[in-house]
């Protein structure tokens, strides 16, 4: 049978508390006894206070250590937003660079450089059938000193769309600079290749560039045109299509010419 503790404690301080009990034998080992069990239970009292409090600093500590823990969890969340930000801005910003160094500002056309690269490909990828047109704008100085160097851009950026538009799929464009441009015919038959240069000057021949003062400006372009022959190198190549081109210019201008 389990004992009713607070009725049992009840009966020990009654006992106690009858002044006639005092000279019964077992008083005194009664009181050493519930004085000994009081002095337990304040010991267990405090151990449990003690534990609590224990309990409450760990507690305490490892909310403290938690809020810490999500600040500066927070704290690398927000470096790490920050850093792929930057690592994007940084990578957009190196690809508009990388553009901007193969992209003519003035034309949009690809530059030398870009050309050149595009050239070295199309050279180790299939050199047999390459072929080079080099494009100069015929009297270019005497549009900028008639109309200005403004309209002359304007020609200039004129020119290098009719250009691209004109030979389309079969070649790449791109300025070569000044008042050059350079295509590139990597798989075109020749006949096609001859056929698209002499359209192309024709082209250019009829088309009419706005000034702005009711005036249509008229320009031609010349041409020379190189394919590759065994042996050949890149600069043999261009060098054979620049001279063509320095004969189409000597030789009266408004023309394509073959080396």
């Amino acid at each position: 049978m389990k004992s009713d503790i607070k009725a049992l404690e009840q009966r020990v301080v009654s006992a106690l508390a009858d002044n006639q009990n005092l000279e019964h034998p077992l008083y005194d080992v009664l009181e050493e006894l519930w004085q000994y069990n009081q002095n337990q239970w304040s010991r267990i009292e405090q151990m449990i206070r003690v534990s609590d409090s224990y309990q409450d600093m760990i507690l305490q500590r490892e909310k403290t250590l938690g809020e810490r823990f999500d600040k500066h969890l927070r704290q690398l969340e927000k470096i790490t937003r920050i850093s792929d930000r930057y690592q994007t801005a940084l990578r957009e910003a190196n690809l508009e660079l990388e553009q901007a160094s193969y992209i003519d500002a003035l034309t949009g056309l690809p530059n030398r450089r870009k050309m050149l690269r595009r050239l070295k490909t199309e050279f180790e990828m299939r050199p047999e059938s390459l072929c080079l047109a080099m494009i100069d704008i015929d009297h270019f100085k005497r549009v900028n000193d008639e109309f200005g160097h403004l309209m002359g851009d304007d020609v200039l950026v004129s020119v290098g769309n009719l250009i691209e538009h004109t030979v389309g799929e079969l070649g790449h464009i791109a300025r070569w600079g000044g008042e050059e441009f350079l295509v590139i015919f990597s798989q075109a038959e020749q006949l096609e290749v001859e056929r698209c240069l002499e359209l192309l000057a024709k082209v250019i021949r009829e088309a009419r560039f706005d000034s702005g003062e009711d005036i249509r400006i008229r320009t031609t372009i010349s041409i020379g045109k190189s394919h590759y022959q065994a042996g050949d190198t890149i600069d043999a190549l261009i060098t054979r299509a620049d001279n063509a081109l320095y004969r189409a210019k000597n030789s009266g201008r408004d023309r394509v010419v073959y080396g």
